[in-house]
């Protein structure tokens, strides 16, 4: 479902279903469809910032690793 969108796809998505779910005239059923596709969603960017956190650290600890090597 959520395998090939951006983040920013998958957040769009999230906010649209947020808005129909806030709408008063939308069926249990409905209800319960769009609050499960929203809790995926919400993994799914969950993971998405997790993996792009450890991106950011490993390449923060090589510039560390590279400025320490070249200051001795």
């Amino acid at each position: 479902m959520t395998e090939n969108k951006t983040f920013g796809e998958m957040m769009q998505e999230l906010e649209h279903i947020v808005k129909q779910l806030d709408d008063d005239q939308i069926s249990l059923e409905s209800s319960l469809e769009l609050y499960q596709k929203g809790m995926a969603l919400s993994k799914s960017c969950e993971a998405t910032l997790k993996d792009a956190e450890e991106k950011v650290a490993k390449l923060i600890e090589n510039e560390e690793d590279l400025s320490d090597e070249s200051e001795s």
